[in-house]
């Protein structure tokens, strides 16, 4: 049901979509005359008529904290800005008011793997903005494929990817580069990561986001400006909210797609398929020990074994490592790859995410379902499965 609202200086904190019929409008300092989203959004109407089909509460006055507008009258100061908060703190949106408030186009980068908006979760983007009332509208200009929704366990490679696109994005040359992060923080491990992303990037300023009682700790380690701000989130989001917002942002990148056969050579990041086919029906019956095999390789470092179900000891995996001499050992099952996401790439340049469709095994071939298979692709393999909702699993 629609509802026309005739008001002025009064935030609007509305789930679903509003059209400004005449005066200003703004979200996050962007002016707007038509806007819609799934999830909450403030909307300030400085003066005029909206509009508004879903739900909403009025609030009178902006509700953008005045510390965020302190920072923002402070921007020319600066030409790398890095944000830290916790989970649902505001890091994005505060991201959105800086783009919206500087006097020129932002490089923004998105490394937020749980929630990118730039790219998509499980991956890194960074894209150009100007005047945007959300980041899920900067254009991806490139990426890198983590294949993972959490940093947990899998800093190395975060690492490697946050610093291979701060060098790509360092060459555009832009006045002004923003940096949101994960909501990971707290914990000896948490700041050890985040501090290796600061030091990647080398910002000029560091903006904690919220109260924190790790504020203090990060301070004393980090060699430049540091400023605390008052978080600000339209609508907490519990875990299920935020399935259901990673849900919507995947939908974004497969709603138009296309099938492609893939032959192992154009895969990168893993041994399958690396190794040689295992025909000896004693070696494969010894292998049963793990179910009922579909597909074994050996090299002399790894021995990969897929199986309808897995049944795995860490008896049956010593006495396999003995027997083969092997030290890497990966059982998995067919099933798991179906659904399975993977980055493409045309040559170092991240292009789109994937979905596995089937493996063949007998004849070598990987179906994916994609928007494109560009000119020189690699292909690599995430560690988790979109069905109804992500499901994790461990690949070679």
């Amino acid at each position: 049901m629609s509802l026309l609202i005739e008001d002025s200086n009064t935030t609007f904190i509305v789930k679903g979509r509003v059209e400004v019929l005449y005066g200003d409008a703004y979200v996050f300092g962007c002016k707007v005359k038509l806007v819609e989203n799934s999830t909450f959004f403030p909307l300030y109407l400085k003066e005029g008529r909206i509009l508004i089909d879903g739900e909403f509460i009025p609030v009178k006055g902006s509700t953008i904290p005045k510390s965020w507008y302190k920072l923002a009258e402070k921007l020319d100061n600066y030409s790398k800005i890095f944000l830290i908060g916790k989970t649902d703190s505001g890091k994005s949106s505060l991201a959105t008011w800086i783009i919206n408030n500087f006097e020129d186009k932002v490089c923004i980068i998105d490394a937020d793997i749980g929630q990118s908006d730039v790219a998509h979760p499980g991956a890194m983007g960074f894209g150009v903005a100007e005047k945007v009332p959300f980041i899920r509208d900067v254009s991806m200009i490139d990426g890198f494929f983590v294949g993972t929704i959490t940093p947990m366990n899998r800093e190395s490679k975060c690492l490697r990817g946050f610093s291979s696109i701060c060098k790509k994005s360092n060459k555009l040359g832009f006045k002004l580069t923003i940096v949101d992060t994960t909501g990971w923080i707290t914990g000896k491990k948490a700041r050890e990561y985040k501090m290796a992303k600061i030091e990647s990037f080398s910002p000029d300023l560091v903006v904690f986001i919220g109260e924190s009682d790790s504020y203090n700790i990060y301070k004393e380690n980090i060699d430049c400006e540091c400023v605390r701000v008052e978080s600000f989130v339209p609508k907490k989001r519990d875990r299920e909210w935020r399935v259901k917002i990673r849900r919507n942002l995947y939908r974004r990148w497969f709603e138009s797609v296309s099938e492609f056969e893939l032959t192992p050579d154009l895969l990168i990041g893993t041994t399958l398929f690396r190794g040689k086919e295992i025909e000896d029906k004693d070696l494969l019956s010894a292998l049963s020990i793990f179910g009922d095999v579909v597909y074994a390789e050996l090299s002399n470092e790894f021995l990969n074994v897929c199986v309808e179900k897995a049944e795995v000891s860490a008896e049956a995996v010593k006495m396999i490592k003995d027997a083969f001499n092997v030290e890497e050992i990966n059982v998995f099952e067919r099933d798991w790859f179906e659904g399975l996401i993977c980055g493409i790439y045309s040559g170092n340049k991240y292009i789109c995410p994937g979905k596995v469709a089937s493996v063949d095994f007998e004849n070598r071939i990987l179906k994916i379902v994609a928007r494109e298979l560009p000119k020189n692709v690699k292909v690599e393999l995430g560690e988790f499965r979109l069905n109804e909702r992500e499901e994790f699993v461990r690949l070679p």
